[in-house]
C-alpha cells in the first residue's frame, strides 16, 4: 500500500494555471524566473512583477475564464501573509481550489545559490501542482464569536482600544497587572504639539480619557491580575488569570492618607524612577485608577500600625491569590515596554555620577507632582544646572553587545521636547543635544527648527564617555561634522535610551505563542497590510508591545485594532472547512469520538453526533476510534498529503538530498520567520503544511521514504492537545520504517515555537547533517 498512490484518477486530466510573481526582485533577484516557466508542466503559466495587485487579479481572472482554468497555483509568498487575497482572486473558481508555492520565504530569502534556489522553487511549483489537482471545492464555516474581548495592558494603548470597543458595544475587560492603569503616560510630565509648537500637560491630556474608560459600563478594569494561560479555539478564548490581593477593600477607601502616615517603610517610589521615596502602603500617583490604596507585600513589616489608624476598616493583611476564568471572542496584546538600562553602556557614568541621568527620569524631576515639583534642579546639589549635554542614541542603533539596531523613532523628539521646556523656564541654562542623527519626520521638523530658534545647540556625533573634572562632567565627543574631537564641560547629562520590548510583551508572547519580531517586539502578521493581525487568529497587537512609537501612533493603532475585533464581533469569524464531518446513516452512537477527542468539538445532539467546527481542529483522532467509518475529514487530506510528497520528490536527481518537513499552522509561522529574518538553511529541506500533524500517519511517511525522501521531520508545538499522542506515535512509526528495511534515524520529532525561529533553522542543519552523515 506505500508504493502506489491513492490518487483520484479522474481529476488527472483537470486544466491548471501556475500564476509566478516575481515579488518587485524579492524572488526574480535569486530565482531564474525564465528557467521556472519553462521547467513547468501546466495549461497556463504567467509571470507577473507584483501578483497580489489588482493588474494581478485581472491576470489571474482573465486566464481562468478565458483559459477555462479548473485549478490554480500561485507561486508567490507565503499563504500567510497573502492566501486570502489570492483565494478572493480566483473568483469565480472555489477558493480552496488554488494552492500557494512560497517562493519567498521558504526560498529565495533562504537560499542564496541561484541554481540551487531555481531546481528549488520547480520543486515547490511542482509539488502545488500536484496538491491542487486533488483538493476539492469546498466552503468555508462561518461562526459567531461572543461579543466581549480581553485588552492586555492598562497604559494609553490599552486604554484607547478598550474605550473603542466599548463604544462598540463589545464587553471588554481591561487586564492591568499593576496596581493602576495608566501606563508608561502618567510619568512623562509633558507631551510635545508640533501644531501648536508647545509643550501639553500629559496627565491633562490622559485623564479624561482614564476616567471615561473607568465609567464605561462596558469596561470591566482588572488591575493587579496577570494572564496565567490561554487556550484558543477557533475565534474564542478561554483565559485563566491570577489576581493578586491589594490588602485594601477599594470599595471602602477614601484615599484620607491617613494610613501613610503610620507607615514606618520606606522604599524607592518607582513612579518617580526611584527619585523619591514612598511607603509600603501607597498610591501609585494621585489620579490612580483604582482610587485606592495598595500595599507592596514585598517591604511591608506587617506592623498593623496602618489598619488600626484607617477610619474605614478598609485594610487587612492577608489575602490569597484569586485564579479568574474569563471567556472572550477576541484579544488584543497592549503590554507596552521598556527602556534600555544605562548600566550597560558604563562609559556614560550613570549610577556613578549622580547628575548624569535619564530622559525619563528627566521628566519626573519636570514634572509638576515630581520629585522636585517641577524644578530643574541637579541632584548633587541643589541648584539649577548651567549647562545640560543630551546624548542620542544610547542602547538604540547600537551594535554593541546589549544594544539594538533599529531607532526607537521617539528618542529625538523627546530630547527635543524637554530641552524645549529647559530653554523656556530656564532660558539661561545651555542646552546641546548631541545626535547621531536627528529624526523628526513630518510636521514634527516645524518642533525641531523650534528648538533651534529657541536657542538649543546641536552637535553631530556621539560621545565616547562622560567623566569628572573637578565639579563638572566632561562629555568628548567627536563633531562629525567638524571633524574635531571636543571636551564639553557640563553641569548634567541626560541619556536618550532605547525602547525595548517589555517583559509583559514577552512573557505574553509564550503563553499565547504569538510570533515575535527579532527585537523581540510582537510581530504584526504582515507591516502594510495587516499591521495589527498577529498570527494567532482573534488577537490583535497595538502600541509599544508591537515596536517603537509615540502616543499619537499607538492611539491611532489601538483604534484599528479595535476595528479589527469589531469585525469579527460583526461578521463573524470565518473558519477553515478542514474539520470532522459525520455520516448519521453510519453512525451507531457508541461515543467513543466523543470519549477521545482532546478539543471536546463531539457531543450528543438531538441523538446524534453533533461536531463543534469552532471547536474542531480537524486532527482526525476521531477517524482511529470510529468502527463503521462514519467520520471523515472534510477536504481530501489523505490524498493531498500523498499528492505533496509525490511533487516534492519528483525529478529528484541522483546523489541530491531531499528531506520533508512537516509543519502546522504555528511550524509553519516559525518557518516563515527564518525566511522574514534571512537566516539560512539547507536546500534539502523542503516544507509541507499541514492541517494538524496527527494527519501524518504513518502510511505517508512510509510512502515518502520508499519513494525517494531522505529523511522526514516533524514538527509540533508542544502546547498543541495532540503533541503527546503525536509524540507517541513515534516510536510506533519508527518500527514500521525499521520492518520496512529503513534506518528508523531519518525520522525525526522536534518542538517548534513561533518565537524560537532560529532554533528551528539549527534543527534543519543538525537534521540535514544527520541525513548527510547516513548516506556517507
Amino acid at each position: 500500500m506505500y508504493d502506489k498512490k491513492t490518487l483520484n484518477s479522474q481529476k488527472l486530466d483537470l486544466r491548471v494555471g501556475v500564476f509566478i510573481c516575481r515579488c518587485g526582485g524579492n524572488i526574480s533577484d535569486i530565482v531564474d524566473i525564465d528557467k521556472l516557466k519553462s521547467s513547468i508542466d501546466a495549461d497556463v503559466v504567467e509571470e507577473f512583477e507584483n501578483l497580489c495587485s489588482l493588474n494581478g487579479r485581472k491576470i489571474i481572472r482573465d486566464n481562468i475564464i478565458n483559459k477555462e482554468l479548473d485549478r490554480v497555483v500561485i507561486a508567490s509568498c507565503s499563504p500567510i501573509t497573502h492566501e486570502k487575497t489570492f483565494q478572493d482572486y480566483i473568483q469565480p473558481l472555489n477558493p480552496y481550489l488554488m494552492d500557494m508555492a512560497n517562493l519567498r520565504e521558504q526560498c529565495s530569502w533562504v537560499h542564496g545559490d541561484m541554481d540551487k534556489a531555481t531546481d528549488k522553487a520547480i520543486t515547490l511549483v511542482n509539488a502545488s501542482i500536484e496538491k491542487v489537482k486533488q483538493s476539492q471545492a469546498v466552503d468555508p464555516i462561518l461562526c459567531q464569536t461572543p461579543e466581549s474581548a480581553a485588552v492586555i495592558g492598562g497604559g494609553i494603548s490599552g486604554i484607547s482600544a478598550a474605550l473603542s470597543l466599548a463604544k462598540q458595544g463589545v464587553k471588554t475587560y481591561l487586564i492591568e497587572k499593576k496596581p493602576s492603569i495608566g501606563g508608561n503616560m502618567v510619568k512623562i510630565g509633558k507631551v510635545f504639539s508640533p501644531v501648536k509648537l508647545a509643550e501639553e500637560c500629559g496627565m491633562c491630556l490622559l485623564n479624561p480619557i482614564m476616567n471615561e474608560t473607568v465609567w464605561h459600563e462596558n469596561i470591566e478594569i482588572l488591575t493587579n491580575t496577570k494572564v496565567l494561560s490561554t487556550e484558543r479555539r477557533a475565534g474564542n478564548f478561554s483565559i485563566l488569570l491570577e489576581s493578586n490581593p491589594r490588602y485594601v477593600d477599594e470599595e471602602k477607601c477614601i484615599s484620607c492618607g491617613k494610613c501613610i502616615e503610620e507607615c514606618p517603610v520606606e522604599v524607592p517610589n518607582r513612579w518617580d524612577d526611584g527619585l523619591s521615596m514612598r511607603k509600603a502602603i501607597y498610591k501609585p500617583f494621585s489620579q490612580s485608577y483604582p482610587d485606592a490604596y495598595t500595599i507592596d507585600m514585598e517591604n511591608c513589616e506587617k506592623c498593623g500600625k496602618c489598619m488600626k489608624k484607617c477610619p474605614m476598616g478598609a485594610i487587612y493583611l492577608k489575602g490569597e491569590k484569586e485564579i479568574v476564568p474569563l471567556n472572550v471572542g477576541a484579544v488584543i496584546l497592549a503590554t507596552g515596554h521598556k527602556t534600555f538600562d544605562p548600566n550597560l553602556r558604563p562609559e556614560y557614568g550613570y549610577n556613578r555620577y549622580a547628575d548624569v541621568i535619564t530622559q525619563s527620569e528627566l521628566g519626573r524631576i519636570m514634572g509638576v507632582n515630581g520629585p522636585t515639583k517641577g524644578k530643574l534642579k541637579m541632584l548633587s546639589k541643589d541648584r539649577v544646572p548651567r549647562r545640560v549635554v543630551m546624548i542620542q542614541c544610547v542602547g538604540s542603533r547600537d551594535e554593541k553587545p546589549d544594544g539594538h539596531k533599529y531607532c526607537s523613532k521617539v528618542c529625538c523628539m523627546v530630547a527635543l521636547k524637554n530641552a524645549n521646556i529647559i530653554k523656556h523656564k530656564y532660558p539661561d541654562t545651555d542646552v546641546i543635544i548631541c545626535y547621531t542623527d536627528m529624526r523628526t519626520p513630518g510636521m514634527y521638523e516645524k518642533y525641531y527648527k523650534h528648538g533651534q530658534e529657541n536657542g538649543i545647540r546641536l552637535l553631530r556625533g556621539r560621545p565616547g564617555e562622560v567623566n569628572k573634572k573637578g565639579d563638572s562632567l566632561v562629555v568628548r565627543v567627536e563633531d562629525t561634522l567638524q571633524k574635531k574631537f571636543t571636551e564639553i564641560e557640563t553641569d548634567m547629562v541626560v541619556l536618550s535610551t532605547a525602547i525595548e520590548p517589555s517583559q509583559g510583551s514577552e512573557e505574553i508572547s509564550k503563553i499565547m505563542n504569538v510570533g515575535i519580531t527579532e527585537d523581540m517586539f510582537i510581530k504584526e502578521t504582515h507591516p502594510k497590510i495587516k499591521p495589527v493581525t498577529t498570527d494567532v487568529k482573534g488577537a490583535y497587537v497595538c502600541g509599544t508591545a508591537q515596536g517603537p512609537k509615540d502616543i499619537t501612533d499607538s492611539i491611532m493603532q489601538a483604534h484599528a485594532a479595535a476595528s479589527k475585533v469589531a469585525e469579527i464581533m460583526n461578521d463573524g469569524l470565518e473558519i477553515e472547512p478542514f474539520v470532522a464531518e459525520i455520516d448519521d446513516e453510519k453512525c451507531n452512537l457508541c461515543e467513543d469520538c466523543i470519549s477521545i477527542c482532546k478539543y471536546k468539538a463531539m457531543s450528543i445532539k438531538d441523538e446524534m453526533i453533533y461536531i463543534d467546527p469552532m471547536s474542531c481542529s480537524g486532527c482526525g483522532k476521531c477517524l482511529t476510534v470510529c468502527k463503521p467509518r462514519a467520520i471523515n475529514i472534510h477536504g481530501n487530506i489523505d490524498e493531498k498529503i500523498f499528492a505533496t510528497i509525490s511533487g516534492m520528490l519528483k525529478g529528484k536527481k541522483e546523489g541530491e538530498k531531499r528531506i520533508l518537513v512537516f509543519l502546522d499552522q504555528v511550524g509553519y509561522t516559525a518557518a516563515d520567520n527564518i525566511g522574514v529574518n534571512r537566516v539560512d538553511y539547507p536546500e534539502s529541506i523542503y516544507i509541507i503544511k499541514v492541517h494538524s500533524v496527527n494527519r501524518v500517519m504513518p502510511k505517508h511517511i512510509i510512502y515518502a521514504l520508499k519513494n525517494g525522501a531522505d529523511g522526514v521531520f516533524i514538527g509540533e508545538y508542544p502546547g498543541d492537545l495532540m503533541y503527546q499522542e503525536v509524540e507517541n506515535k513515534m516510536n510506533q512509526i519508527r518500527e514500521e520504517i525499521k520492518d520496512h528495511g529503513m534506518n528508523p534515524e531519518r525520522l525525526q520529532f522536534s518542538n517548534v515555537y513561533i518565537p524560537y525561529f532560529r532554533g528551528l533553522a539549527n534543527k534543519f542543519k543538525e537534521f540535514d547533517a544527520k541525513i548527510g552523515s547516513m548516506d556517507a
